[in-house]
């Protein structure tokens, strides 16, 4: 969760807050150290961190952007590149995956052109080419090929969860990330759904402590169950059964969706049981 900067803010002066067009016109401020962090970023690749930076914030609702913020969109980022250069093949981040990132968006001039400025930009950097590529090693050992990135710090939290129970656990982690509009699970994240989301059931089966609000929510799913979802497309009556017996309505509107995009990929036109298990992992 973001600081509170209210009282802090109050007394910025109007002449010491930083002028930022983009972030003015979304309603969100930059915090000074954070700023100052952006001027040590090559200069080609400030604007689109400054741009990434306010689009970032306004998605999760944030008024400042704070140096804390900053380096989990920076952590975020890097993640996602390293989960993308393993899709290219790779298993660390060579050099030479550059020129497959080039080849791979052919179509895309500008994202070429993003790739040739950044091997220019080490190309100056002799010296410190190799420590920039070592910063990636622990993301590229984590990194997926597929799926939704974790942190670290994310995926040590979960150890201690029952394997019984880890599978959906996980489902509804990254289904609320990706409510959310994150873009990899953090530790934030895995709190927010144990405190707010996780059925009691589920708390219970983990060792965690159940209080009244979480039997209260049980009661709350539990209504919902029999409320019927928007199906886009026909369902079999054995794939809707499995699919409305997933217990939080938010996670099982998302399953019906994402399930529905991957049939219709396959010019199915109805849902088949079958095709809910193929795809029921995928959302």
């Amino acid at each position: 969760m973001q600081e509170d900067y209210t009282a802090h803010e109050k007394e910025i002066e109007a002449s010491d807050r930083i002028d930022h067009p983009y972030a003015d016109e979304n309603g969100v401020e930059w915090t000074v150290e954070a700023w100052e962090r952006v001027k040590h970023a090559p200069e080609f690749v400030r604007p689109g961190i400054r741009k990434l930076m306010v689009q970032r914030a306004v998605k999760r609702n944030y008024k400042y952007i704070t140096s804390d913020f900053l380096t989990e969109i920076r952590n975020e980022s890097m993640m996602l590149v390293s989960k993308r250069v393993r899709q290219f093949g790779f298993e660390e981040l060579s050099m030479g995956a550059f020129d497959v990132a080039k080849q791979k968006m052919a179509e895309s001039p500008r994202k070429v052109e993003v790739i040739e400025e950044i091997q220019d930009f080490l190309a100056l950097r002799t010296e410190k080419k190799e420590d920039i590529v070592d910063k990636f090693k622990n993301y590229m050992e984590s990194a997926p090929t597929s799926g939704m990135p974790w942190t670290q710090d994310a995926m040590e939290k979960m150890e201690k969860v029952p394997p019984f129970v880890l599978g959906m656990a996980k489902q509804t982690i990254e289904a609320r990330a990706r409510q959310r509009g994150d873009k990899m699970v953090t530790p934030d994240i895995i709190d927010e759904v144990f405190t707010n989301v996780m059925p009691a059931s589920a708390k219970e089966a983990m060792g965690m402590e159940v209080t009244e609000e979480d039997k209260q929510r049980d009661v709350d799913y539990a209504n919902q169950q029999d409320d019927e979802p928007d199906f886009g497309m026909p369902w079999d009556d054995d794939a809707k059964a499995k699919v409305m017996r997933i217990p939080i309505p938010f996670i099982r509107e998302m399953a019906i969706q994402r399930i529905e995009q991957e049939v219709s990929k396959e010019n199915a036109e109805r849902v088949t049981m079958d095709l809910f298990e193929k795809y029921r992992f995928s959302f």
